[in-house]
């Protein structure tokens, strides 16, 4: 099953060209990066902190034109899975990324 949901993404990638790292790739990215860390990633001191970035990068998925929302879907999709612009997420990335949105949202 899981194979068929992968074959599956990788058609959809090549056909819309989503491999191309663009605006939307990195807000649908750092949308889907923000719920993994929380969800796997987070020591119990961290976790309102992920929860606040959680909220605003997906408030700036949202805020994307349907045409681009797509795309971001299968970067978001991705990195809920742990693959982060072909990076696996682990702790130190998760904490790189918190950083970086912390300062990008405030």
């Amino acid at each position: 099953m899981k194979l068929i949901k992968t074959l599956s993404l990788a058609l959809i990638v090549l056909a819309t060209n989503a491999y191309a790292i663009t605006d939307a790739s990195k807000v649908g990215a750092n949308a889907g990066a923000m719920v993994y860390c929380y969800d796997h990633v987070a020591s119990s001191d961290q976790r309102s902190k992920y929860q606040v970035l959680k909220l605003q990068s997906y408030e700036q998925y949202k805020d994307l034109p349907s045409n681009e929302r797509a795309r971001a879907l299968l970067m978001k999709k991705a990195a809920e899975d742990g693959d982060y612009l072909g990076d696996r997420l682990d702790k130190r990335r998760c904490d790189s990324l918190r950083k970086m949105l912390y300062i990008q949202y405030n």
